[in-house]
């Protein structure tokens, strides 16, 4: 039997924190812990795990697709290939901003996805595996214990949408084969890994789910509930310092569409648009088909009027974002495309303000830790 995982120390564990202040709320009576339990189970027990079924379907997809694309390689099937890593990336987009317990456990989401890439890791690693062909890397189990560089979406992203890369792929001369090999190696073992995080998501919830004196994890339900809160909080921060403020830099003659999330597949922008339905999903308790309306950190709030506003300023962000193109790189391409740019990234801040002010101040959850701090 293996050892109780201690899921608390996991997740503080992987980060540098850092205590951050808030708004201090307007006065008003401490919510009985209890009030914090039905969010926590709902969230966790009844949210996720769908999820992360759909999650490991669409990765066990991309493997398949790529193998059939490498059994016989053409145009279309290459098409198909990449459209399958869209679609196992708009689910782990969603995914994503859920950072606790498996997700962050062992490195997994850097696995997942190594990103950002300040030094350019990746890209000098990716040469020189080019370069000597090692064969360990077009095996699954072996590229799992290789450079987070070398694994995931990133990675993957390279071999299927470079342009050189997607024509040594189809002519299948030497390095499209090898690339191929090693495209599907990174699809398998990222079904490996979801299948690792579906299967461990049970155990954390249950000790998410059942905090209280006897716990070893959560000593009381709001001690948990600060987790939830602060996966909403971060991903927000992630999206405006890392996914806009990179590509935007200093100012639009330092605008950089190259150090966007996900730019070579045309998608940094489309990422947010997912990582903002996961996000949303904290505060409603309602992800697509799955959950209910009102119950996520929502339930928490006893201002109607509030829960309005923030849910209108929420969907305002979305329609901006509809309005816009896929990717950075698409948008810096159009006459005002910095100036929009910047605009959305000022709604997304101010979405951030709300979140640190009314739902931190509101759900007395505010306040805590920054893993962000120094990334």
């Amino acid at each position: 039997m293996s050892p109780q995982i201690c899921w608390r120390t996991v997740l503080l564990s992987t980060t540098a924190a850092m205590v951050v202040g808030f708004s201090a709320p307007v006065a008003q009576a401490d919510i009985a812990d209890e009030a914090y339990q039905p969010i926590i189970s709902h969230l966790l027990i009844d949210v996720m795990p769908p999820k992360l079924g759909v999650f490991y379907d669409a990765t066990s997809e991309l493997s398949d697709t790529i193998g059939d694309f490498c059994a016989d390689p053409d145009a279309d099937g290459l098409i198909d290939a990449q459209g399958a890593f869209h679609s196992a990336m708009d689910i782990w987009q969603e995914i994503q901003p859920w950072r606790m317990g498996p997700l962050v456990a062992n490195g997994r989401d850097q696995h997942i996805e190594y990103w950002p890439d300040k030094h350019g890791t990746a890209t000098r690693q990716f040469r020189k595996l080019m370069f000597d062909k090692p064969a360990a890397y077009t095996d699954p189990a072996k590229l799992s214990e290789a450079s987070a560089a070398l694994q995931g979406f990133p990675a993957l992203e390279e071999v299927l949408f470079d342009d050189k890369r997607a024509s040594q792929l189809i002519s299948a001369d030497e390095d499209g084969i090898y690339l191929c090999q090693y495209g599907q190696a990174i699809a398998t073992n990222l079904q490996t890994i979801s299948g690792e995080l579906r299967d461990e998501w049970p155990e954390f919830a249950r000790a998410m789910s059942t905090a209280g004196p006897d716990s070893m994890d959560y000593p009381t339900a709001k001690f948990a509930a600060t987790d939830l809160y602060r996966a909403l909080h971060e991903g927000l921060l992630i999206i405006s310092s890392q996914k806009l403020g990179r590509p935007l830099g200093e100012n639009e003659k330092d605008a950089k569409a190259s150090r966007a999330e996900s730019e070579t597949s045309r998608r940094s922008l489309r990422n947010i648009e997912h990582n903002l339905i996961g996000l949303f999903a904290l505060y409603d308790g309602k992800w697509g088909d799955v959950g209910e309306d009102g119950t996520g950190l929502a339930s928490l709030i006893d201002s109607s009027l509030l829960d309005r506003s923030f849910r209108l300023n929420w969907q305002t962000v979305q329609d901006e974002l509809s309005d816009l193109p896929s990717s950075v790189g698409e948008l810096l391409e159009q006459p005002d495309g910095y100036a929009k740019l910047l605009d959305f990234a000022s709604q997304i801040d101010f979405l951030t303000s709300l979140v640190e002010n009314d739902v931190g101040g509101n759900t007395q959850l505010g306040g805590g830790f920054n893993s962000l701090d120094g990334d």
